[in-house]
């Protein structure tokens, strides 16, 4: 006797549909292509304005007080760290002009990184790296002031205002909830010291080596005494290859950071081993995923920039259309202002500020959210850690 169901009498079976979410599920480079839309969350976004509006007040305070001129251009000499790298000498600037050299090595220091990520030249990258830890190394050394005075301040803004932003897009990007500003600003301000020296930690230990040396490179300038100085080079070589290794691995390590601190509950030292284990530990996948995120966050902020500049541009066009050349001078601030048109220029560059607050703020949100996807998956390749696991503190009644 067959046991065979009559075709008519069998349930209906449902077609087996693919879905998209079913090959990309386990995967985790899709998942981190949410990062652009991620940092266009409201908080994040007003996070990153108010850091870009901080940043941009403290480097005015530093252009009215250092010495020098804000209106000269900037030299064009090479810096220190051309210089070291050149093996050439230096040469004196005013303070003002220090700075300019400083954002100008740190400007440069991005462009190199970006162009040789997107050449996908590891040569050029990875002198890039090493241009970026000496210039690191003579900012603090052969500048301590700019490094104190700027460095510091400039540090703190980002890193607290970072630590904000990577809770929150760790808390929705994980849990699929906004995060309360208790969990994001509260949370990293009860932690600001660890913030904050979880990202200078390791450029000051570096820079205490680099003082030891210079400290037992003075034998060497004294008869008799260079001869011990001479045999202890060997430890100075030692202690600059150390402080070289960590630097050049804190500025591949620097976006794990400060998300790390706003992941996990742990502590700043904590937070570094974890970076720089992560990098050692999985180095391609790592800069594979970087990549990814590198190009996203790219492309997103120079859409959202030049979406900014046209509204400004298109703006200023259609508020013209129907008006006079009295119009144009207190859009444009040029030509005969009278009474009002100068402050009516003053208030239209206010408005004008605040759009481009907000792009630079979205550069800002967009950098820290694309870190902490990116320090979310580089733990789950490292680690085997849930993707969507982060750390909350525990509530008592």
């Amino acid at each position: 006797m067959s046991n065979e169901i009559p075709h008519a009498e069998r349930p209906p079976v449902r077609e087996p549909r693919v879905m998209l979410s079913d090959l990309t599920d386990d995967l985790l480079w899709p998942r981190i292509l949410r990062a652009p839309a991620l940092a266009l969350g409201p908080s994040r976004l007003i996070t990153g304005t108010v850091a870009a509006f901080l940043l941009a007040v403290l480097m005015r305070i530093v252009a009215l007080f250092a010495p020098g001129d804000p209106t000269a251009d900037p030299p064009h000499e090479p810096g220190p760290a051309v210089e070291a790298l050149n093996g050439g000498g230096g040469g004196g600037a005013g303070r003002y002009d220090e700075l300019l050299l400083a954002g100008e090595r740190l400007s440069a220091i991005f462009a190199n990184l970006l162009d040789a990520a997107m050449s996908l030249d590891p040569i050029a990258f990875a002198r890039s790296i090493g241009y970026a830890a000496v210039t690191i190394r003579d900012t603090v050394m052969h500048q301590p002031l700019i490094a104190v005075v700027v460095g510091i301040p400039l540090i703190a803004i980002l890193a607290i205002a970072g630590g904000a932003i990577s809770r929150s897009a760790a808390i929705e990007f994980a849990h699929g909830r906004f995060a309360s500003r208790e969990d994001t600003l509260g949370f990293t301000l009860r932690r600001a010291r660890q913030f904050v020296g979880a990202v200078i930690g390791p450029v000051i230990f570096c820079a205490l080596l680099f003082l030891l040396i210079a400290v037992g490179g003075l034998l060497l300038s004294v008869p008799v005494l260079d001869l011990l100085g001479s045999i202890l080079y060997l430890f100075g070589l030692a202690l600059g290859i150390l402080a070289t290794v960590v630097l050049m691995l804190h500025v591949l390590a620097l976006p794990l950071i400060v998300p790390a601190l706003a992941v996990e509950g742990t502590d700043g030292f904590d937070a570094i081993q974890r970076s720089y284990a992560y990098v050692i530990g999985r180095p391609l996948r790592y800069l594979l995923y970087a990549l990814i995120l590198l190009l996203l966050g790219t492309i997103a902020a120079a859409v959202f920039a030049m979406v900014a500049r046209i509204s400004i541009d298109m703006t200023d066009a259609a508020a013209l259309m129907f008006t006079n050349d009295a119009a144009e001078r207190a859009l444009s601030g040029e030509g005969e202002m009278g009474a009002t048109k100068a402050y009516a220029y003053r208030i239209v560059e206010i408005w004008r500020t605040i759009v481009e607050l907000i792009a630079a703020g979205y550069i800002i949100s967009i950098f820290f959210t694309s870190s902490t996807l990116l320090y979310l998956v580089i733990r789950r390749v490292c680690d085997g850690q849930d993707i969507n696991e982060v750390w909350e503190p525990v509530v008592t009644d």
